[in-house]
This record gives structure tokens, sequence and C-alpha cells, in this order.
């Protein structure tokens, strides 16, 4: 079947349910979940599923998931930029691949963050990466 057609078939059930806002809080804390692990099969037909559900509720219930998608675009970037600036200060992070992302507070669902404690190097990276933002 026709990717264009499931995502048909998905917003007509949609149109169906009575507790579409409880749809629209697991969706969004799925996308969230999918984006930040890169385990989306298609940022295309997740961005195209989006508009389907812009139509069918409205442009506020789904600006939260449009700008999760400009979040990780924005720091895709910013990740490029910081990369270039080490390149330019030839002074590596010492092998180590860093990447962040950088979301906007209050757009993201809330999930559980366990008590994490970094290694001295990987703690470094993080700082290094601070200053340069800031």
């Amino acid at each position: 079947m026709d990717v264009h057609k499931r995502l048909d078939a998905i917003i007509n059930l949609f149109r169906c349910l009575h507790g579409r806002d409880v749809f629209i809080k697991q969706y969004s804390k799925d996308l969230g979940a999918r984006l930040l692990n890169k385990s989306s099969t298609s940022s295309e037909y997740e961005e195209l599923f989006i508009q389907k559900l812009q139509v069918e509720c409205g442009a506020n219930q789904v600006n939260s998931m449009k700008q999760m998608f400009k979040d990780m675009s924005l720091s895709h970037e910013t990740q490029e930029e910081f990369s270039r600036h080490l390149a330019a200060q030839n002074n590596p992070l010492q092998g180590i691949e860093f990447q962040c992302e950088i979301l906007t507070n209050g757009t993201w669902p809330q999930m559980e963050q366990p008590p994490c404690q970094l290694p001295q190097l990987l703690a470094n990276c993080t700082d290094r990466f601070t200053l340069w933002f800031k």
C-alpha cells in the first residue's frame, strides 16, 4: 500500500476517535523519542503526517511537533558549526565523537532522565560545547 494512502487511512481513523487529545499526546511523545533516538523511518513522512493532523485538528495542536523538527534541524546545523570551530582551532575532542541536541523548553514531552555521572573526558566535551555555544 502506498504511504500516502496509509496516512490517509490513519487520518480517517483519527476522525473517529473521541480521545483525539490522548492520541496527539502519545504521538508527540513517541515522535520525540524517535527523533532523539534517530529511529524514525522517514522524517519526510513524519512531517507529512503532522501536516495532515494539522488540517484535522488545527495548528495549535501540532505546533510542538513541528517545533521538534525545527529543533533537530537547528541542532544539526549547530553541531556542524561547532565541528568547523574545532577544526579551525585545530583542537579536536581527543578522538571523541561528540553530538548534542538543543531542544526548545516546553516543546518536547517530559521524559524520565536517569541520573548520569559523565566521565571527566566527556564532561570536558560538554563544557567546551557549552562555552562555545554561549
